[in-house]
């Protein structure tokens, strides 16, 4: 039954339209009279209804007002406008606010009903595709929480039930698909629609910007079928996607691989930087990667080193970096820039030793925020920019001792490390050395090194597939529930929402 509000300050009026049809008859009941415009509108901003019906002239406040008054709090309500006139002025505000109809008094019976039997069409398939929209949501969130280790195979199987989706072919993998136009809506359903009706495929959009396919098949050979027919599909002119990068993960037999086989996805679509688009990528692909990487990392090794020197020729070398991500094209997904910004982050931060977590901290969370690789670049400057003004200044102010052990931090941070374990390794006094330490870098022993291994946890969040507990492991921390403690009080947010973000 879809819900209608009569508003009339006649109640001649609302009585004979109350009489005027088999309103239920029809699908439709009549929840409410009103005899005013603020009478109707103080019912609607407490209940819910799908049509309202209201005369164009009451008291204070006319139709039309109260129409545009529930415009913006109900968008979705529907309205129909009774008029004694005929006049401009009212049909073309009324069409501006998205009246489905004028019924001229005394409404005709007839079209009446055309109107609400119109509208309640309408209302139908609304309402389908705001379920359509919520059930593909939901599902989305499903397949990603099991790819990303948020949940386990039970609970997905059990949530893929609900939409009558059962994971039971012999053989499955993960394939990551990048398109140039992603953020058109229309392409990505048309792309959705076409895998999921031509090809035996599970497929969802993941907050990396990215298309993600689960192919079901009977053999190895089949999947590999499937990717290379689906490149050769997208190679189609009408599918106005523009430039696109397949990467196919390894085939698996057991469901608990999947998370496997989307890794493998992963680490593969970092080849989009050498190749050329339109292609498959897979492990029958075959680059000198080994060759790509010594030429990052030593343009990275040089970066540092001008950064040591406070050479602002190291701003310069930056945007050579990010030249080098997209010497081949220009549609790399944002999520393969951020891991390769990331680890240049890293690098530059671990490289240098500094200890300005705040400054460290900002900028892994604007890189984490940002939609293109000009914003990084812009960012990753500035963090230079700033490192080259303080970095020399507190390391000359610092004593051997507390350099020392800072070093000792950065490289042991995994390991049980207490003021006393550090007093015994550099022969000092764990009292002193723990005074000495507050005053030098500007925070307690505990606090700072606290913050390190969550800062290390964050890197890992973003750039590995561990789970959370695992990564809490691995940076330090022996009980998983004090790790999750400490990320929600200091980060603000769950490890899982960060790895989300």
């Amino acid at each position: 039954m879809y819900k209608v509000l009569l508003a009339d300050d006649e109640p001649i009026i609302t009585k004979g339209l109350s009489a005027i049809l088999d309103w239920e008859d029809y699908g439709f009941e009549i929840v409410h009279t009103a005899e005013s415009g603020e009478e109707a509108l103080s019912y609607i901003k407490q209940h819910s209804i799908d049509i309202l019906i209201s005369d164009i002239l009451m008291g204070e406040m006319s139709g039309l007002d109260l129409i545009q008054e529930v415009k913006s709090i109900r968008s979705e309500i529907k309205s129909i406008v009774l008029t004694g006139y005929q006049e401009f002025d009212y049909l073309k505000r009324g069409l501006l606010l998205g009246i489905e109809n004028y019924l001229v008094k005394p409404v005709d019976e007839e079209e009446l009903l055309k109107t609400l039997q119109a509208v309640g069409m309408k209302l139908k398939v609304a309402m389908a595709n705001s379920r359509a929209k919520e059930s593909t949501t939901m599902l989305d969130n499903t397949m990603w929480s099991y790819l990303t280790g948020e949940i386990d195979k039970h609970d997905c199987l059990e949530r893929l039930a609900l939409y009558n989706i059962h994971l039971n072919q012999p053989y499955y993998n993960v394939s990551i698909l990048n398109i140039e136009h992603y953020h058109q809506q229309d392409v990505v359903n048309d792309i959705r629609h076409f895998l999921e009706t031509n090809y035996s495929s599970l497929c969802f959009n993941n907050p990396n910007q990215e298309i993600v396919i689960i192919f079901g098949g009977a053999s190895e050979e089949e999947l590999i079928i499937h990717n290379q027919r689906l490149v050769e599909d997208l190679l189609q002119e009408d599918r106005e996607i523009g430039s696109f990068y397949l990467t196919m993960g390894k085939p698996v037999r057991l469901i608990d691989e999947l998370e496997d086989s989307f890794t493998l996805a992963r680490d593969y679509s970092m080849m989009q930087l050498h190749l050329e688009p339109n292609i498959l990528i897979s492990n029958k692909l075959t680059i000198d990667r080994q060759e790509e990487l010594k030429k990052q990392l030593q343009l990275k090794e040089y970066i540092v080193k001008r950064l040591m020197n406070a050479e602002e020729e190291s701003l310069e070398l930056i945007d050579l970096y990010f030249k080098n991500l997209t010497e081949k094209n220009n549609i790399i997904s944002p999520q393969v820039a951020k891991k390769y910004t990331f680890d240049l982050i890293s690098y530059i931060h671990h490289s240098l030793q500094t200890e300005e977590l705040c400054l460290y901290s900002a900028v892994v969370e604007r890189i984490v925020y940002s939609s293109d690789i000009r914003q990084m670049k812009d960012i990753l400057m500035e963090y230079c920019y700033e490192l080259i003004l303080t970095i020399h200044d507190h390391v000359h102010l610092r004593s051997p001792i507390v350099q020392n052990v800072l070093t000792f931090i950065h490289t042991h941070f995994d390991q049980g490390l207490s003021l006393k374990t550090l007093g015994q390794q550099f022969h000092v006094n764990a009292i002193y050395l723990g005074q000495l330490f507050q005053k030098e870098v500007g925070v307690v022993f505990s606090e700072y090194i606290n913050r390190y291994r969550l800062e290390k946890a964050k890197e890992l969040l973003k750039t590995t597939h561990y789970r959370a507990g695992d990564i809490g492991k691995k940076v330090g921390y022996s009980d998983t529930t004090y790790f999750y403690k400490q990320f929600k009080k200091i980060v603000g947010t769950t490890p899982s929402e960060w790895r989300k973000i």
